[in-house]
């Protein structure tokens, strides 16, 4: 601190010759106008000593100064008051512990900065800190922006000091507030950005102690009127609580009127004081006809962005109309289900200017029934239009109306648009029969080559018997193009009472083959059956034949080593799995290289295969900020270009040095190097026809291709009966435009009505994580569904944490399918990405099928972090899925999750566990029990292990194909994550399951992991079963234990191990070096049992290496 006494003789003279300017008490902060002016300008000064700069001299802290630069007077110190503003008095101060010392100084003004005139002249004013070292200057009211101090002399110091520079103003009353209709109340109003929970929707809620703030300047707050108004003042507000300090913010005003999106400068930017003392508002004169108004906030003294506590708009509504519906009817007045429905509604112009022609929307319990037109309508007129809606069954519907829903028409009021009938409209039953069929096949999980029986269960779910004598039934079994492979017929004789059902044993069996089949049931018409009862006796239903192991997918795979390289294509490999080699990560470790254009690959459909939908795996190059780079490969067919098809590495390419991952170069060694895409051709594929991927383009990047895939392409499925679209509600496919408030509001009307949510054709964009429930309003049933995983696009937008991802709070049961889901985000955010393609709460007994997830954290993580006790998932199943390019776990069953299972899925490319059952004890979470993996294909794997049990009881991994887990196992338990472990086993089975090339002796810690990897760190592992396992081609070893933990009843029966050690690398994390083994362990503590072991191509000369203590036991 620069206090120091100094024995300078002329102390004693010049504290004499200040008494006349600094006699009396220190002036108090508040000694003239009330508001220290200075607060949070911006402060310059002609240099300073070390650290006590000038922005020191207002930031409200008497013990933080400023001092020039020392030995070179004179010096000076300067204010911008940002606007020119009237002043009349200064309080200086130092810090009040100081010792007393004289300073000699002037005071000048400027409205430029750059021409100065005094203030007040030079003069000697003391400090003295019985006086607080406080003095307070006073002269004649000017007008000035910028106020610089000059210091010629420190009596103490050879420099200038200054802890404080308060500048005061003349006297003011606060100002009155404009009397009127305040017209911002409520009206839609967005930011820029927002911190924290302080969002836009604050500025205009009536509510001072709420308020706006944004991230960073400059921001925006926009405020829609939603048509024009005549304003003439707008009045800003912040808390007027003594807890907000006096702040300046630069602001200038901005607005459009209807007939226009531009904004235009309305008020040009200058600095607003807001201070408490004077009630914290500022006026802003504005005369002006806007639809929208928008405050720029380029600074703010008292934090970081812009703060509006409330925005109020005082003026009028501008001539516009407003659209009401003001009643409605149908007709005939009492219908019942055998009469067509016509429904009316009037609608009424009550603005002050006429509209043009628009719809009105009718619904039935929520559902949009259709739309009429309504022609153009003048100030005060009236119209009554129609909607035929066929004949609805039987029920009672709330009625209601909405005019101009699209918003086409720019009214007064957007409020008032919507009519419910106040009573509902009541369709009677008629007296019919209504015969349902519903199939049923055995077995009920075919595989390929089982003789499949079909049996249709037959209902008269009518009031009335069906007649007597034959009824008929049809099934037509179908594949995924829609062309009929096979035909069945049956019949029922008899009467069939009203209620009353009966079994049909449908004569003839199919020869199962492998793929995912349609089958449609056809009831012929009863003569007891009335038309309108007709529209149920066609049913359709899904049938999956299983490979003996692995997913059967509708695709065939097209491979490296089929296709026929050209223009300088290359191949290129990595046999000993080296993970510096991109190609470790590659299908069989191959891929084609095409580094320049012209080079290309090639393929010949084979016989029985083709189709329109192609998806291909390919790798290229990073960007040195890890944020990817965008390319493109040219698609032809038999010669001629067909399509281009973008490509980008934006999702790929994570580095680890650890195992948290680093998203950017120099993180460590890469991973995550391939990707896919999909497309689909205007013709589909026939067999024998080629098709060819290739670089035509010079943009220096090397591509890489490791395989396409090809497959038939469904027609879209169309929106069912007694469904809400989210179109409905607002949402347009393919715009590039946010629908999520669509989505949620079809929701709502989906759950509230009981009825399917459908979303159609085409790629909507969803800006934020789709909430499905709340966290206190879980939602009982829902079935959503779209046109199918080629058709129906759901794409987040948004890369940030938490802000992407479907969150579930289902309380019952969900039926969720045929859709293809992608996201943005490209990072972890160092394991706190929250950003998952399904989450949070599952219901019971759900089901979601037929998804395509990729580009997520993961796939699934079925797991409630919400309530305590959390609220468990039991009964789900997940199966026909695709879940791909996932950051972390393609599914995860945590919390507790029970007797749930994925099957014949594709799980492909995760950067964490395939499919996992984590049994996590957070918020009172019980042990997950009898989970079942089966049927699933998960291959290439870049971190962890295709299959993972780390606790529960009773789990079951069966017919599983597992592929290529570069940096990992294909199967393992351990014992090292908090929660529950094995304690409570009484019996886990792994069966009929194949693994190929897996295991690693590079996992992310550098160590070696078995194709099987047991670890018991912790406890035990207990009572598990491997059955008619192959583990085939082995990086290190086949079947690895370690750890202290323990080993109890581990019994495998028919296994076969061909091929082990195949990396060559003899270093181990664990034990002195060896190769790979066919059974290698790193603990003494347990046993296994093999019955039925059969080995060859076992790179260990001893086949087993196995530690002392623990026992192997071959029978």
């Amino acid at each position: 601190m620069r206090n120091k006494l100094v024995g300078w003789p002329l102390v004693v003279v010049m504290l004499v010759s200040i008494v006349f300017t600094a006699a009396g008490p220190p002036a108090k902060a508040s000694a003239a106008g009330g508001i220290n002016l200075s607060i949070g300008k911006n402060v310059t000064a002609s240099g300073q000593s070390q650290t006590y700069g000038p922005s020191n001299v207002n930031d409200g802290n008497p013990n933080s100064y400023w001092e020039s630069t020392n030995h070179a007077f004179p010096q000076w110190i300067q204010v911008d008051l940002g606007t020119a503003t009237s002043i009349n008095e200064f309080v200086l101060k130092l810090p009040a512990s100081w010792e007393p010392r004289t300073q000699t100084l002037s005071v000048q003004g400027s409205l430029n900065g750059t021409t100065f005139t005094n203030i007040t002249g030079p003069a000697d004013y003391a400090f003295d800190p019985a006086e607080g070292n406080s003095v307070t200057v006073s002269f004649d009211e000017t007008s000035t922006r910028y106020v610089r101090l000059s210091v010629i002399n420190n009596t103490t110091w050879p420099a200038a000091q200054l802890s404080e520079f308060e500048i005061y103003g003349p006297s003011v009353s606060p100002p009155t507030p404009p009397t009127g209709n305040n017209v911002a109340s409520g009206k839609p109003i967005t930011a820029s950005s927002s911190t924290f929970t302080y969002v836009a929707t604050h500025a205009n809620d009536n509510n001072v102690q709420t308020y706006w703030e944004g991230g960073s300047n400059p921001s925006t707050l926009t405020l829609d009127l939603e048509s024009n108004h005549d304003i003439a003042s707008i009045v800003l507000k912040l808390n007027p609580s003594t807890e907000w300090s006096a702040r300046t913010q630069t602001i200038q005003v901005l607005g459009h009127d209807q007939t226009t999106t531009t904004f235009s400068n309305l008020v040009s930017a200058q600095s607003y004081t807001f201070a408490p003392a004077s009630g914290n508002f500022v006026t802003i004169p504005v005369n002006a006809t806007v639809k929208r108004l928008q405050l720029n906030i380029t600074s703010n003294s008292g934090a970081p962005a812009g703060q509006i506590a409330e925005i109020e708009v005082y003026g009028t509504a501008g001539e516009n109309p407003d659209l009401t519906i003001t009643d409605m009817s149908w007709t005939p007045s009492s219908p019942s289900e055998n009469d067509d429905i016509t429904l009316h509604a009037t609608v009424k112009n009550i603005g002050s200017a006429e509209a043009g022609a628009t719809t009105v929307n009718f619904y039935l319990n929520d559902a949009k029934a259709g739309s009429s037109p309504v022609g153009p309508l003048a100030a005060g007129a009236s119209a009554t239009v129609s909607l035929q809606t066929g004949a609805p069954a039987a029920a009672s519907y709330a009625l209601s109306a909405k005019v101009d829903e699209d918003d086409n028409i720019i009214e007064l009021n957007d409020g008032n648009n919507s009519y419910s009938h106040s009573s509902p409209l009541v369709i009677g039953s008629v007296e019919s029969s209504d015969l349902v069929g519903t199939i049923q096949w055995t077995p009920t999980t075919p595989m390929a080559g089982n003789a499949v029986a079909f049996t249709v269960k037959l209902k008269n779910q009518g009031n009335k018997a069906t007649a007597s004598g034959s009824h008929a039934i049809t099934v037509a079994l179908k594949n995924p193009a829609g062309s009929t492979i096979q035909t069945f017929n049956g019949s029922y004789h008899g009467a069939l009472a009203a209620g009353a059902s009966a079994t049909v044993q449908i004569p003839g069996t199919w020869t199962a083959a492998n793929g995912s089949y349609t089958l449609t049931t056809s009831v012929a018409p009863d003569a007891n059956e009335v038309p309108v009862k007709r529209e149920n006796n066609v049913s359709h239903a899904n049938l999956t034949v299983y490979s003996s192991r692995g997913a059967s997918m509708p695709y065939t795979r097209y491979d490296t080593d089929d296709a026929i390289r050209g223009g300088g294509a290359l191949l290129k490999s990595a046999p000993t799995f080296d993970q510096a080699l991109t190609a470790s990560e590659a299908s069989g470790q191959r891929y084609v290289a095409l580094p320049s254009s012209g080079s290309n690959l090639e393929w010949t459909v084979r016989e029985g295969e083709g189709g329109a939908g192609i998806t291909m795996r390919y790798t290229m190059p990073d960007s040195s900020d890890g944020m990817g780079l965008d390319g493109s490969l040219d698609v032809y067919v038999n010669g001629s270009k067909k399509k281009t098809v973008p490509l980008t590495s934006y999702y790929s390419w994570q580095y680890f040095s650890s195992d948290h991952p680093a998203d950017a170069p120099g993180g460590g060694r890469p991973l995550f190097r391939f990707d896919e895409v999909h497309w689909k051709l205007d013709t589909p594929l026939q067999p024998g026809d080629k098709i060819r991927i290739q670089k035509s383009n010079a943009d220096n990047l090397e591509y890489g291709v490791d395989f396409i895939e090809i497959e038939p392409v469904p027609a879209a499925i169309a929106r069912p009966a007694n469904s809400v679209s989210v179109t409905d509600f607002g949402a347009i496919p393919n715009d590039g435009q946010d629908d999520l408030t669509a989505f949620e509001a079809a929701v709502q009307a989906a759950a509230s009505s009981g009825k399917t949510l459908y979303i159609p054709e085409g790629t909507f964009h969803l800006g934020n994580m789709w909430k499905i429930g709340s966290v206190g309003n879980l939602i009982d049933d829902m079935k959503i569904m779209g046109a199918g995983i080629w058709h129906t696009n759901i794409q987040f937008t948004n890369p940030n944490a938490a802000s992407g991802g479907i969150s579930l709070r289902i309380a019952g049961q969900l039926d969720f399918s045929h859709i293809y889901l992608n996201s943005n985000l490209r990072s972890r955010y160092n394991q706190n990405a929250i950003y998952k393609g399904f989450m949070d709460n599952f219901g019971t007994n759900s089901k979601i099928h037929n998804v395509w997830v990729e580009h997520f954290e993961c796939g699934f993580w079925v797991g409630d972090y919400a309530h305590t006790p959390a609220k468990i998932a039991e009964g789900l199943i997940i199966e026909n899925s695709r879940i791909r390019n996932n950051l972390a776990d393609g599914v995860n069953f945590a919390q507790g999750t029970s007797h749930s299972t994925v099957r014949n899925s594709s799980i492909r490319n995760n950067g964490d566990d395939g499919l996992a059952v984590w049994t996590s004890n957070v918020n009172g979470a019980p042990a997950g029990v009898n989970n079942t993996f089966s049927y699933n294909t998960i291959e290439n794997n870049w971190r962890a292990a295709a299959i993972a049990f780390f606790g529960g009881s009773g789990h079951k991994a069966t017919h599983n194909l597992i592929v290529d887990t570069v940096g990992g196992s294909g199967i393992r338990m351990n014992t090292v994550f908090p929660g529950y472990h094995f304690q409570n086993n009484t019996g886990i089975l792994f069966s009929d399951t194949t693994i190929i090339g897996s295991g690693t002796s590079k996992d992310l810690y550098n160590g070696e992991r078995g194709a099987i990897d047991l670890e018991a760190s912790n406890d035990p592992i207990r009572n598990v079963t491997f059955t008619n396992i192959d583990i085939l081609n082995t990086q290190r070893s086949a079947v690895q234990f370690g750890y202290g933990g323990g080993f109890e009843n581990i019994v495998f029966n028919h296994i076969r191990i061909d091929g082990t050690g195949l990396d060559g690398v003899t270093s181990s994390r664990f034990s002195s070096p060896h190769p790979g083994a066919a059974i290698y362990t790193y603990t003494g503590n347990g046993s296994a049992t093999f019955n039925n072991l059969t080995m060859q191509n076992i790179a260990h000369p001893d086949l087993y290496f196995i530690q002392n203590g623990f026992h192997l036991i071959f029978e």
